[in-house]
């Protein structure tokens, strides 16, 4: 004998299979189209340790031409005004500014 088929239990099933192969999509969708990551501040701690200036005009120790945007460990859209830099993880430097571990290799 068979057990008489439940359709409400069977459409659940079907409904949180379906949610969770898709799960991942939506994660990887909301981590896209999220909130920018916040800008580095010249007050965090980390900024502070390396010298972190938002204008590189600023840094005395800056030579001229040195600002994030031109430094190895920067990564940010052509003509962007700030990007991620490997050094600050989770957050953004302005590409005008400069720290001391600017590298140009």
């Amino acid at each position: 004998m068979t057990a008489p088929m439940n359709p409400a239990r069977r459409s659940l099933l079907r409904r949180l299979a379906l949610g969770v192969s898709l799960a991942p999509l939506g994660a990887a969708a909301a981590e896209a189209g999220g909130a920018a990551p916040p800008l580095v501040g010249e007050n965090d701690p980390a900024a502070k340790m390396l010298h972190y200036v938002e204008d590189a005009r600023r840094a005395s120790a800056a030579t001229g031409g040195a600002t994030c945007e031109s430094c190895s460990l920067y990564s940010g859209a052509s003509g962007a005004d700030r990007g991620s830099c490997t050094l600050f993880p989770g957050k953004l430097v302005k590409a005008s500014g400069w720290c001391s571990a600017y590298s140009s290799l």
